[in-house]
């Protein structure tokens, strides 16, 4: 049997490898060929900063995810605490993809808290998303957070104080994410606050006595869902996206196969919502 060396075959691989995927960076993977001799080959990894352009793009013509919380309020919706994601679930997050998706949901947690002048609750939120920047390692650069998280402390019980911290808190994250190194933070938090206002829209929607206005929101939510498509075929470039992006798969297809969700829709998405966002912080 004729025996071919590896090294001109990994020659080939890594000239391949340089020329295809620009949203790639390279990364050495060593080895040992067949007769005994150390060789190596770039392998792809992924890296969110060299389509942060994407990613800003997508995010800024996008519906905020806070405004989510705005509109649930103005629709005479009440607040239901046992909707949001509990304190401890911070301690489920263990990789960094989970933290910067938990960043998100967290983010519109508090969001929802304060219009709905929750100010125990946000007080309680904002040391959640200050634990998860620190462990992302983006607390330095988002130092400006501190003096928000301060100002919640000495307003917490004016209500409509709080609400416009954490607005401002939320423009000012998002302002500073355009401009950063932290494309893949961006993007994952986008996709977790998206997911979280998906959650307690259709978690109301379905509990709600009259959910008039509340069925009108869920057939506005279009434009949220492409949102969370387009973010996630850019972000399962990694590995450790794959999952999330395969989780909420069938909520993008379920909105794409309708122009307008009824009652008896909502005994299919609501679920398929439901387990979608439980995946994220199994």
């Amino acid at each position: 049997m004729k025996r071919y060396s590896f090294l001109p075959i990994a020659a080939v691989v890594i000239g391949l490898m340089v020329l295809t995927g620009c949203n790639r960076a390279g990364k050495e993977k060593k080895g040992t060929t067949s007769d005994g001799k150390e060789a190596s080959v770039e392998v792809e990894v992924f890296d969110a900063v060299k389509v942060k352009d994407q990613i800003v793009e997508i995010i800024r013509n996008a519906p905020k995810p806070e405004e989510t919380a705005n509109l649930l309020n103005e629709a005479g919706a009440s607040y239901i605490f046992e909707l949001t994601l509990p304190d401890d679930d911070v301690e489920k997050m263990l990789s960094s993809t989970q933290k910067a998706i938990g960043l998100g949901m967290y983010g519109f947690d508090i969001k929802y808290a304060s219009v709905y002048k929750r100010g125990d609750v946000v007080v309680s939120l904002k040391n959640n998303l200050n634990r998860l920047y620190a462990e992302l390692g983006v607390q330095e650069d988002l130092s400006f957070a501190k003096k928000y998280t301060e100002r919640i402390d000495q307003n917490k019980t004016n209500t409509d104080s709080l609400d416009f911290l954490v607005t401002q808190w939320a423009n000012d994250f998002s302002q500073f994410m355009q401009t950063s190194d932290h494309a893949g933070v961006y993007a994952l938090s986008s996709i977790g606050a998206n997911v979280e206002a998906l959650y307690v829209l259709s978690q109301m929607t379905m509990l709600a006595r009259d959910n008039t206005k509340l069925l009108d929101l869920m057939n506005n939510q279009n434009d949220r869902v492409k949102t969370l498509k387009s973010l996630l075929e850019i972000m399962s470039g990694d590995e450790n996206v794959k999952p999330y992006y395969a989780a909420i798969e069938p909520v993008i297809n379920f909105f794409s196969e309708r122009t307008t969700l009824n009652e008896a829709d909502l005994n299919t998405i609501v679920p398929l919502i439901e387990k979608a966002r439980g995946s994220f912080v199994q």
